[in-house]
């Protein structure tokens, strides 16, 4: 759990803010300047509380400020559909589909 976001901080600043810690597969922010981050790994959590906590967060606008990063076991995002949930998916997942777009048909398919 994130807090103290600036209101003009987006899920892809805060997501680019915590990828120092490690990856991360969830990122979003709550109108109330607060965010939810998801790690792949528990370790990479532990690290951005341990490390991130008090850092400088700079939005997309240039507004900066001081955050909180504390550890949550609250599903908070769980309550979201699916759709809210695929927007913060890294750039590199989305590369991968392209890719498999441009495999060769098979002779049959002709």
């Amino acid at each position: 759990m994130v807090s103290g976001l600036p209101v003009s901080g987006s899920w892809q600043d805060l997501k680019d803010h915590m990828r120092e810690a490690g990856d991360i597969c969830y990122a979003d922010v709550f109108s109330d300047g607060t965010g939810a981050v998801e790690f792949m790994r528990h370790d990479d959590m532990k690290y951005a509380v341990k490390h991130l906590n008090d850092s400088k967060f700079k939005s997309h606008e240039g507004e900066t400020a001081y955050i909180k990063v504390k550890e949550s076991y609250k599903n908070r995002d769980r309550s979201r559909s699916r759709s809210s949930r695929s927007r913060s998916r890294s750039r590199s997942r989305s590369t991968r589909r392209r890719s498999r777009g441009s495999t060769s048909r098979s002779p049959s398919r002709r």
